[in-house]
């Protein structure tokens, strides 16, 4: 028997699994070491067009997620709009996004979605670049300082 979820149900629903993800589902999972690419879904279904998208950082990685959605979903492109910007502001975005997939593969409303992720090379830091930047920092403060006092002296004699 499969159940059919109203439309404000399915927003609470997609609301409350991007939200759920918090500091204690981090002590549970595991990130691989090296980038990655978790899917669901039939890929065979996939198509340069998709549903929905969304872009977030979590334990080093870069991460985009994009898919698409089963015709016929209850879900309405404003829940997957709220569900895009929740995501991108999560702290732990890759276990929402690999919650939320899983729930929407679940319950069939998943056509297809792809989540690639990948850490960033480090680089360097050149230590000429990195105090030139200090500098350049430093005198703008002494600018603003120096702006500061003269308008507080100007407001005081007037």
């Amino acid at each position: 028997m499969r159940l059919h979820r109203s439309v404000p149900a399915a927003a609470a629903w997609l609301v409350a699994a991007t939200l759920l993800a918090g500091p204690a589902a981090a002590q549970f999972v595991n990130l691989p070491q090296n980038d990655f690419t978790w899917r669901w879904g039939d890929l065979e279904e996939r198509q340069q067009m998709h549903d929905f998208s969304a872009s977030g950082n979590e334990a080093g990685f870069r991460c985009d997620l994009r898919g698409v959605l089963r015709a016929g979903t209850r879900i309405t492109r404003m829940d997957m709009r709220r569900f895009e910007n929740e995501l991108e502001l999560s702290l732990y975005f890759i276990q929402s996004a690999a919650r939320v997939m899983n729930d929407l593969d679940f319950n069939r409303e998943l056509a297809w979605a792809v989540l690639d992720c990948v850490r960033p090379e480090e680089v360097e830091p050149d230590e000429a670049k990195q105090q030139e930047r200090l500098d350049r920092l430093r005198e703008r403060a002494l600018r603003r300082q120096a702006e500061r006092r003269e308008r507080e002296e100007r407001q005081q004699s007037e």
